[in-house]
């Protein structure tokens, strides 16, 4: 699986079309990722995510939530499952955004699109201007050290 990346000013029209930019569509591989994509409400409040069918489907495996019983969970999945939507790209590179998401994340229509990993973030362009402020001359520079040399932990199996 290729890594989305990258930021991407757009606009939302009045039908709630949004352009993925080639930059992100040739990133999708339908053999690969699957024919469709999926929408979700975002990670980050105020966002919407974006994710390839298998992206979803893998995502829709780890989570795990019935080892957490209770009304969290069960409002998660209500929330979670309820509101994502299958959506397609047109000929132009279009998608159309579900309206009932839009609202939820209170999308304005000047957004970024934003390659997250495994998927594409829709932001608000003053939320992400806020969220990406750093003082890049002062004591803000991020230690991205830790991050950088992480590796994976070490299987925890017994050896025999």
């Amino acid at each position: 699986m290729r890594i989305f990346t990258g930021q991407y000013e757009r606009t939302i029209d009045a039908k709630n079309r949004i352009q993925l930019p080639s930059q992100l569509r040739s990133a999708i591989d339908s053999e690969r990722d699957g024919e469709g994509l999926y929408v979700t409400l975002g990670e980050y409040r105020g966002t919407l995510s974006i994710l390839t069918e298998r992206g979803f489907e893998e995502l829709a495996a780890r989570i795990e939530t019935e080892f957490i019983p209770g009304p969290e969970s069960r409002r998660f999945e209500l929330q979670f499952y309820g509101l994502a939507s299958p959506v397609d790209i047109d000929k132009q590179g279009r998608l159309v955004l579900p309206d009932r998401l839009c609202k939820k994340a209170r999308l304005s229509d000047e957004v970024f699109l934003v390659g997250q990993k495994y998927r594409i973030d829709i932001w608000n362009r003053k939320d992400l201007e806020r969220s990406m402020a750093i003082d890049w001359e002062g004591d803000d520079w991020p230690d991205w050290q830790g991050f950088l040399r992480m590796r994976p932990a070490a299987s925890k199996e017994p050896t025999t």
